[in-house]
């Protein structure tokens, strides 16, 4: 496994970490930046790799059709643009890459996390970068890095929404268990080293059976990592004095109160993994009966491997579905300020603690952040064009780009975040046509029609075998949960609902698969349902987006090892 890519940072520098197949060793500081050379070699090894894994992904989504979605027709001659960041997005972003190459426009985007793209922005290594969380503006006690000092003009540009997942692999007499449900206080603990085992009572509590006598192995990041930063984030504000009691024991001189970290230090039983990738890839592997990890609600569609139900503040258990993200992000407070320099940022705190039924706790944005005029990092202006290209890549991204998303695991992005996202196109040097705001023509985003809003009337209620305190072996009878043969019925949402939860062991539906439709009702703000596409299409796209995935994983360290061997036969 190549070691993760380092940004550039203000403070201390930041620290290896140990492998899966290593044993643990200690922290050891390592220089920020490479010299010259071997950080060009990296950055081509990097950007070759990103265009195969980008070939790939489009030949595998061509096949199932996700590429019908129009190209845009502004220019006929585009310069090529590299870009590097988040991987929680990268699905996505290599979806639109695909779609948009037979327009002639060639975009390069290596997913290696969303604090080596934001110093590769800093370093002027890339034309644009992808992060979760914005420039850091303040010391990261856990991460071990400093306040980021960006030279460069750059405005933020939402891509995006998802929600951040628990995938996990369990197994209980060879079969997987697929219909895990857990609370968020006891996932907080599960990520904080307090409970150890699957048989662990509170464990039992919200799952409504025992699972295997079992350790529990968390997988967490070892690159400075967007998701890393949502979960944090999300546990600093619901359970503050246990995040702060957790931060004591990694750094016992930590400040407190200790906020959010985009690094989490390994403890206890957990592994580190370099990626979204990794991560999945562990996760899924034969030999990791036991493991949970977190990372957006993509991967683990693309693995086929389940992903919890998390209690939301409502009182169910929800799957970080379009809709039920959408829901959520209704109460996400945007900062509209367009002389911010933060302008499009998100904060979160009210979409934690959202009591609709539907809303799933751990939703949010990622972001572009693109060169802004009049102080764009050199390396944007040669050769001539990038502004074009990369302004027509955002048009894209904004608009049909959103159209199929939620079939990859993600949600669309409402109007305002899409009418805000032009305003910062607007400022890129070099920019390409920008459409009218007040009616967004041809802008064919599922949230809006000639950019009006299209409020969501109707949105589907969880199963009332979803409802907390439901049986787990649970079906729906006259609208209410039951168990099979009878019992005493609880009342769900709406005396519609139709669907089992989904009852044994082993026995639950896999992501995005229910047994029958949910009862909707009205919400307020820009949401968008969608419907829930098919199973065998699904399948398809997992192959085929895994063979993209390995390519983009497998491919990195050859390549730059071949160059390396060219340049050694050059300079020879």
């Amino acid at each position: 496994m190549t070691p993760p890519r380092e940004p550039a940072r203000a403070s201390a520098s930041p620290r290896a970490w140990p492998s899966r197949a290593a044993p643990a060793r200690p922290w050891r500081p390592r220089a920020t930046l490479a010299r010259p050379r071997r950080a060009a070699a990296r950055l081509a090894g990097s950007r070759a790799a990103a265009t195969v894994a980008r070939v790939a992904t489009a030949l595998g989504l061509a096949s199932i059709g996700l590429v019908a979605a129009p190209a845009p027709a502004y220019a006929t001659n585009y310069t090529t643009i590299s870009g590097s960041g988040s991987s929680w997005a990268a699905i996505a972003i290599n979806q639109w890459i695909a779609n948009i190459h037979s327009s002639g426009l060639v975009v390069n985007y290596n997913p290696d996390g969303s604090g080596a793209g934001r110093g590769e922005y800093i370093n002027n290594q890339d034309d644009f970068a992808g992060s979760d969380p914005p420039f850091r503006n303040g010391t990261d006690e856990l991460a071990g890095t400093g306040r980021e000092v960006v030279n460069y003009g750059y405005s933020y540009i939402p891509d995006v929404a998802g929600g951040t997942a628990f995938m996990y692999h369990i197994e209980k007499g060879g079969h997987l268990v697929t219909n895990l449900r857990l609370s968020p206080a006891t996932i907080m603990k599960i990520f904080t080293g307090q409970i150890k085992n699957w048989d662990d009572p509170a464990i039992t509590h919200d799952y409504g059976a025992r699972l295997p006598n079992l350790p529990i192995v968390p997988v967490i990041r070892s690159d400075y990592s967007g998701a890393t930063f949502f979960l944090t984030r999300w546990m600093s504000h619901r359970f503050p004095s246990q995040w702060n009691a957790f931060c004591r024991r990694l750094i016992p001189h930590v400040r407190l109160p200790c906020p959010q970290t985009e690094l989490i230090q390994p403890f206890g039983n957990a592994k580190a993994e370099n990626g979204s990738n990794n991560v999945a890839a562990y996760i899924t592997s034969s030999f990791a009966n036991g493991a949970i990890g977190y990372d957006e609600y993509a991967y683990a569609l693309n693995s086929h491997y389940p992903v919890v139900k998390v209690l939301n503040p409502g009182g169910y258990y929800v799957l970080p579905t379009a809709s039920n993200v959408a829901v959520a992000l209704t109460r996400a407070v945007i900062n509209e300020n367009s002389h911010s320099v933060n302008f499009l940022q998100q904060n979160l705190d009210h979409v934690y603690t959202y009591k609709d039924p539907r809303s799933y706790p751990l939703s949010s944005y990622s972001y572009f952040i693109v060169p802004r005029s009049p102080h764009p990092p050199p390396i944007f202006g040669s050769p001539a064009g990038k502004g074009k290209s990369l302004s027509t890549f955002i048009n894209y991204m904004l608009c049909d780009g959103q159209r199929h998303v939620d079939q990859l695991g993600y949600s669309p992005l409402p109007v305002n975040l899409v009418r805000g996202g032009f305003l910062q196109d607007a400022h890129i040097p070099g920019h390409g046509p920008i459409p009218s705001l007040s009616t967004l023509p041809k802008c064919h985003n599922p949230t809006f029609i000639n950019g009006q809003n299209i409020l969501l009337k109707t949105a589907p209620f969880p199963s009332p075998c979803d409802k907390l305190g439901a049986p787990l072996n649970c079906v729906v009878k006259h609208g209410k949960a039951t168990t099979p043969g009878g019992g005493s019925p609880t009342a769900g949402p709406s005396a519609s609902a139709s669907a089992s939860a989904g009852a044994t062991i082993g026995g639950g539906p896999l992501p995005g698969q229910g047994a029958a439709p949910a009862p909707t009702g009205p919400v307020t703000g820009v949401v968008v349902n969608l419907a829930a596409n098919g199973g065998s299409n699904r399948a398809v796209l997992g192959v085929l987006t895994a063979a993209g995935i390995l390519l983009a994983v497998a491919l990195p360290p050859a390549l730059a090892a071949w160059l390396r061997r060219r340049r050694g036969q050059a300079h020879g």
